[in-house]
């Protein structure tokens, strides 16, 4: 089954609980560009929470051919999602690195930096990204849950 964006993408009424409303919309390019894999197709939905500008959430969707080039796509785009590293053997790393436990309930392929959440499922990947320090993790992540159960739920 292909999903579509209209299949998984969150609405005002899935953000009820947070007040949300959406201030923006936009086609993105793969978090690869201008590598492969590239994606089929990007869309990025910023969201003000609690009637506020100063507590936003943006959801990144992109859609792959595969679950392969979705996984390969969202270990290597994770170095472009953030200017930030951390210190690594040898250097540096993405900021986005795998989560201290697997309490996240968002499947196996997942990556954490604060409170943005990067997971992939099935054939897309999906960032939960909080602007501005404002939005705690617990929040970002029931968004995040939000849509993996979306695409569970779409899947079935």
């Amino acid at each position: 089954m292909q999903l579509t964006l209209e299949d998984i993408q969150l609405t005002t009424d899935d953000l009820a609980d947070v007040a949300a409303r959406r201030a923006s919309s936009q086609e993105l390019y793969s978090p690869t560009a201008p590598k492969s894999p590239a994606a089929q197709f990007g869309w990025r939905d910023r969201w003000w929470l609690n009637q506020t500008a100063a507590e936003s959430v943006a959801i990144h969707y992109w859609f792959f051919a595969s679950d392969d080039e979705a996984c390969t796509a969202a270990d290597e785009g994770r170095f472009r999602l953030s200017a930030q590293t951390v210190p690594k053997l040898g250097g540096r790393d993405s900021i986005y690195q795998p989560p201290p436990n697997d309490g996240h309930g968002l499947g196996n392929t997942v990556w954490q930096a604060g409170a943005n959440f990067l997971f992939v499922q099935h054939t897309i990947i999906i960032l939960v990204a909080e602007t501005g320090g404002k939005v705690p993790e617990d929040t970002t992540l029931r968004i995040a849950r939000k849509i993996f159960e979306k695409i569970n739920s779409a899947m079935a």
